[in-house]
């Protein structure tokens, strides 16, 4: 995921997510409550450095991902996006 910024504001944003307080910290990376700009429906982003993991950790992650892409059930958080670049996942 990439944290960007916007000019002449400190805060950071993750597609039309505001971010906001971490939430937790953890192997992988750090969780931040988003905040959806438009509908202010509040979400976990979790924000993984690809830099600081291990090429087998990094594949762990991936297949997270592609679990949690396939999973629908009411006690498994939905995963409603991914956003990556070079760095960030």
């Amino acid at each position: 995921i990439l944290p960007t910024r916007l000019r002449g504001s400190g805060a950071q944003y993750v597609g039309p997510y505001r971010l906001e307080k971490t939430l937790g910290k953890g192997q992988t990376g750090l969780v931040k409550l988003g905040v959806h700009c438009i509908t202010g429906q509040k979400v976990a982003i979790k924000i993984v450095n690809r830099e600081k993991l291990s090429e087998s950790v990094l594949m762990k992650v991936e297949r997270e991902i592609a679990i949690l892409k396939l999973i629908e059930h009411p006690h498994v958080l939905k995963l409603h996006d991914v956003y990556e670049n070079k760095k960030y996942l």
